[in-house]
């Protein structure tokens, strides 16, 4: 039996290691990175107007990545949305002479969808051609069928007013409803309760499914946990009441320092402690504590460099002699990144290359040179400006992160330090970025968040480093952890609803339809056979089959999800706005391969996420939205996707790695 401390991965590092992780930490960088540069971004109604956009987008995702997981691809998904909306319309209003009730025309819309991905399905299995051949057929005569059969029937391509079709009320209602709620007395105590109850459920479920209980608690620790407890909860009503400066900070210090005694004292009365470490800062430590402090160094100064409000072409702001510098540096990047190359390389390997590299490596130079300059040329100062602060303040984080990993297992006294470091640079971000901004919610929102941050990092680097850490599975234990994490999500999840709704949001049917497809597509991906069964035909058809596992079955049966699940969109769009296009979702089939790709999914399939894949979509519609609100060129939407899909295909087969070698 093998040493199970090899195979045993707590609550952190199965989130680290996990399909979704890049998606989750893409999603709240690119909300924050909006939210900070957009005045109108993270209200209620934005909030609402950025859901609503990724409703139908994360509910084609979610099918999408089941399909990819699978192995396959479906460019006919797009355009399915179309004919459904057009098939469902053009029956309402034209198939008898005062056309036909919606209870009618939405299955049979329903019925030619399933049949298209049992036709997918069966075409792939029966001639072994790629699904991206096959789908791109269907995808050009699904297509030319819309069109016709619009303009034949109809006169024009756009089919409208279907509300007079008979249960066009219910199904509007169901599908593309939507309702506003007024202000509500005590919603922000409400916010405010469960935002508290989620965090505290969210610490002690983590530490539940971390840390080797005690066989009996210490009752006076745990009285001192309570204190704690209760002087946070005081910090927190009081600066809800309180609009003075030195109450603010009184307030504040009481919360955070409360929030600090509650959980560590929790942890030494509930759990065992560990011996000290006595060891040297090793030097992969070093070098990461050295970028995490030069990171936040510049995350804390360069918005004194960029104006918040200049909106010139960034080329143009620049003077001359820097821009030349500029220039030098970007044709020089390439030639020290082959000298470092070479100096690591083996020496045979550099021989053979050398030749070669004397004729590619000036074109490369010119390639680097012309894009910095291109994308200088392209981005203004708030955008880089944003980029710059986000960038440094994320990478510092990694870094800090990484350095005190890295000495946790020698010495005790440097994983205490350089956590007290982190937590410090935190604190230290948090009054720059607030002396530097004017903005109500950079020197509220912002400066709140990096202090919680600050508190929580303090807060779990002594529990790490003063306690011990399970090594094995705890069945009571881990049951009641993932209880409470679950408890508080659903708390926390209760609470930002009605904060959203009780404002000046609106609540749509399709949001909810989203949710519930992510649900159910993950509930179905990880808890069943059949999930099982999707991973196994991803990963290998032939080795799936010959261990009982119907592949053809299941590929078809996914072929007809995303149909049905096209049809489902589609129905969904005509209800909401009353009227379809004939060219309505032509071109989102790749919008939805990428938000599954952003999200973790390999396009080779076999490994993937759903939840990941929703992530995916969130983070476009963010974009989408959030670079009209910081009043950029919305062009730029596409530079911005494009970046996020490189970065988030690294970040994914960096945690794929990681997840192989934990196994």
């Amino acid at each position: 039996m093998g040493d199970e401390r090899i195979s045993y991965r707590g609550p952190i590092k199965r989130l680290l290691v996990s399909p979704e992780i890049g998606a989750l930490i893409g999603a709240v960088v690119v909300w924050a990175f909006f939210w900070g540069n957009g005045d109108k971004f993270g209200t209620a109604g934005s909030t609402a107007n950025f859901l609503d956009v990724a409703a139908p987008l994360g509910i084609m995702a979610v099918v999408v990545s089941l399909l990819m997981i699978g192995g396959e691809f479906d460019l006919s998904a797009g355009v399915m949305t179309g004919a459904s909306g057009v098939t469902i319309a053009l029956m309402a209003k034209y198939f008898t002479e005062g056309g036909i009730s919606l209870w009618v025309c939405i299955p049979a819309a329903f019925l030619l969808a399933g049949c298209v991905g049992w036709w997918n399905g069966f075409l792939v299995n029966r001639t072994g051609l790629p699904s991206f051949i096959v789908t791109l057929g269907s995808f050009f005569v699904i297509k030319g069928a819309n069109l016709v059969f619009a303009k034949r029937i109809n006169s024009k391509v756009n089919v409208a007013d279907v509300d007079k079709a008979h249960g066009y009320s219910f199904f509007k209602a169901l599908l593309g409803g939507e309702n506003a709620f007024g202000d509500m007395k005590y919603r922000d105590l409400i916010f405010i309760v469960g935002g508290l109850l989620f965090a505290a459920l969210l610490v002690l479920g983590l530490i539940e499914q971390s840390l080797v209980r005690k066989q009996s608690a210490s009752v006076a620790e745990l009285v001192i946990a309570i204190a704690g407890l209760g002087a946070a909860i005081a910090g927190v009503l009081i600066l809800h009441r309180t609009d003075s400066i030195n109450g603010n900070f009184l307030a504040g210090v009481l919360g955070l320092v409360g929030t600090v005694v509650a959980i560590v004292f929790y942890s030494r009365a509930r759990f065992e402690g560990r011996e000290k470490i006595v060891g040297a800062l090793p030097d992969e430590s070093k070098r990461f504590l050295a970028f995490g402090v030069f990171g936040v160094l510049v995350a804390s100064f360069a918005g004194r460099l960029f104006d918040r409000n200049e909106e010139r072409v960034m080329l143009q702001w620049m003077p001359g002699t820097l821009r030349m510098v500029v220039a030098v540096l970007a044709a020089l990047f390439p030639l020290a990144m082959t000298i470092r190359s070479f100096a690591r390389g083996d020496r045979e390997v550099r021989g053979r290359v050398i030749a070669s590299l004397i004729v590619r490596l000036p074109v490369i130079c010119l390639v680097s040179l012309i894009g910095i300059v291109a994308l200088l040329q392209l981005t203004t100062v708030q955008a880089v400006r944003a980029v710059v602060i986000t960038a440094a303040g994320t990478g510092a984080a990694v870094c800090f992160y990484q350095s005190r990993r890295a000495v946790a297992k020698v010495s005790t006294k440097w994983f205490l330090t350089i956590g007290v470091l982190m937590s410090g640079s935190f604190v230290f971000v948090a009054f720059a970025l607030r002396a530097d901004s004017s903005a109500a919610r950079f020197r509220g929102g912002i400066f709140t968040s990096l202090l919680l941050m600050a508190t929580l990092i303090l807060a779990t680097t002594i529990v790490e480093a003063t306690n011990r850490a399970r090594t094995a599975p705890h069945e009571k234990a881990d049951v009641l952890g993932r209880r409470m994490v679950l408890v508080g999500m659903i708390l926390g999840s209760i609470a930002l609803t009605v904060r959203l709704l009780l404002s000046d949001g609106v609540f749509r049917m399709s949001v909810f339809w989203w949710l519930f497809f992510t649900i159910v597509g993950s509930f179905v991906l990880t808890k069943t056979k059949y999930g099982n069964w999707i991973f196994a035909v991803g990963g290998n058809k032939d080795a799936a089959r010959a261990t009982g596992v119907p592949a053809d079955k299941v590929k078809t049966a996914l072929f007809i999800a995303t149909s049905l699940m096209g049809a489902f969109v589609g129905a969904m769009i005509l209800m909401r706005l009353n009227s379809v296009q004939a060219q309505q979702g032509d071109g989102q089939e790749f919008e939805y391969i990428i938000a599954a790709v952003v999200g973790g999914n390999l396009m080779t399939g076999g490994y993937g996420s759903v939840i990941g894949a929703s992530l995916g979509a969130l983070i476009m519609a963010i974009s989408k939205n959030g670079i009209p609100a910081a009043r950029w060129n919305q062009d730029g939407r596409f530079i911005f996707l494009g970046a996020v899909l490189l970065v988030s295909v690294l970040v994914n087969n960096y945690v794929r790695k990681k997840a192989n070698e934990q196994r």
